[in-house]
C-alpha cells in the first residue's frame, strides 16, 4: 500500500521536474538485446534457451525473490530511479516549487520511523473504536462503507470482504464501469486456506503467528493476540470457502449469471438477499457509489 502512495508521489514528482540533473540514472538496456541470446543452444530444439539463456545465465533470480525476468528486473531498477527522485524532493531546498515540497514533505514522514514508532497505533485509534463499536450486521455493513473509500487495498486487491473500483466495461470498452469482485484475504489465494499439503498448512502457521505480532504491536497481550489471530484466520477461511477459484474466475468461465456488468442497488442486494432492506446496505450501496463516481470522475 505504502510502495503503491510513494510511486504514485514519484511519479508527480517527475511531472513537475524534481532535479532532474541530480536523479540517478539507470544502464541502457536495448529492446532487443541479442547478448540475452545463447547461440550455443540449438533453436530447433530449444528456441527459448536459444533466445534468453545467456540473460538467465547472468541473471540468476535473487535469493530475496520467488522468480526473476527482465520485467522484475526492470521494476526493481524503476523504484531505485523512484526512490531517488523522492529523496531529491525530499531535500530541504529553499529554491523547492511548493507541489515538489508537499512531495518531499510527504515521503520524508512516511520514511521517519523514529516519528512513526513514536505515534503507535494512536492515528488507526478512530477506526479500531469504530470496528469494536459493531454490535449486528447492519454495523459490519456501516463499517465497510467507512472502509473502504479510505482503503487503496481496494485498487490492490487485498481489501474488507471485497473488492470494489471502476474498470473498463468488458463489453464495451468507452465505458468505465463500477466493478465488485471476491476479497478480503490476506495470503494470495483462497488455496492457500484450503489446501492440506505441507506446504500450505506451513504458510498458515506462519501467517497466524504474524497476525498475532501485529495484535500485539498494537498493544494486546500475547493471549489474547493469539486468540484473534485464530479468529482473523477463522473469518478469511470461511471468505476462502465462499471465493470462486482462479480457474472460475476466467474469462470463458464467467459467462453466466455471475458476470454481472452494471452495478446498482438492486443488484447489490441480489448478490446479498439477506443483509435486503437494512440500513446498512443502503449506506454500504451510497457510498459505493460515492467511490465509483469519484474515481470515474
Amino acid at each position: 500500500m505504502l510502495r503503491a502512495l510513494i510511486s504514485g508521489l514519484a511519479l508527480m514528482a517527475v511531472l513537475t521536474c524534481v532535479g532532474a540533473a541530480q536523479v540517478q540514472s539507470l544502464p541502457y538496456t536495448p529492446g532487443l538485446d541479442v547478448t540475452a541470446m545463447d547461440r550455443t543452444a540449438d533453436p530447433c530444439v530449444d528456441f527459448y534457451a536459444y533466445a534468453c539463456g545467456s540473460w538467465q545465465k547472468n541473471n540468476p533470480i535473487p535469493p530475496d525473490q520467488s522468480s526473476w525476468s527482465v520485467y522484475s528486473k526492470m521494476q526493481d531498477e524503476n523504484r531505485v530511479l523512484l526512490r531517488s527522485i523522492l529523496e531529491n524532493a525530499a531535500v530541504n531546498d529553499p529554491h523547492r516549487g511548493p507541489i515538489n515540497q508537499k512531495i518531499g514533505d510527504y515521503y520524508a514522514a512516511c520514511i521517519d520511523e523514529t516519528a512513526i514508532n513514536k505515534a503507535g497505533v494512536a492515528v488507526l485509534k478512530l477506526d479500531l473504536d469504530r470496528i469494536a463499536a459493531m454490535k449486528s450486521k447492519a454495523d459490519l455493513a456501516l463499517v465497510v462503507a467507512y472502509l473502504h473509500p479510505r482503503d487503496i487495498g481496494v485498487s490492490l486487491g487485498n481489501s474488507s470482504l471485497f473488492r470494489f473500483g471502476s474498470e473498463q466495461d468488458a463489453k464495451n470498452s468507452a465505458e468505465v464501469i463500477a466493478a465488485v469482485d471476491q476479497g478480503g484475504l490476506g495470503l494470495p489465494d483462497r488455496d492457500y486456506y484450503l489446501k492440506d499439503d505441507a506446504r500450505s498448512q506451513g504458510i498458515r502457521t506462519k501467517y497466524v503467528a504474524h497476525v498475532q505480532k501485529m495484535f500485539e504491536l498494537a498493544g494486546d497481550s500475547p493471549s489474547v493476540a493469539a486468540i484473534n489471530a485464530q479468529t482473523v484466520m477463522r473469518i478469511e477461511t470461511a471468505l476462502a470457502k465462499g471465493s470462486m477459484t482462479r480457474v472460475q474466475l476466467a474469462p470463458a468461465a464467467c459467462a453466466g449469471p455471475l458476470a454481472a456488468y452494471a452495478v446498482c442497488r438492486g443488484g447489490l442486494q441480489l448478490l446479498w438477499p439477506h443483509h435486503d432492506r437494512t440500513a446498512g446496505v443502503a449506506a454500504a450501496v451510497e457510498a459505493l457509489r460515492a467511490l465509483y463516481r469519484s474515481r470515474a470522475g
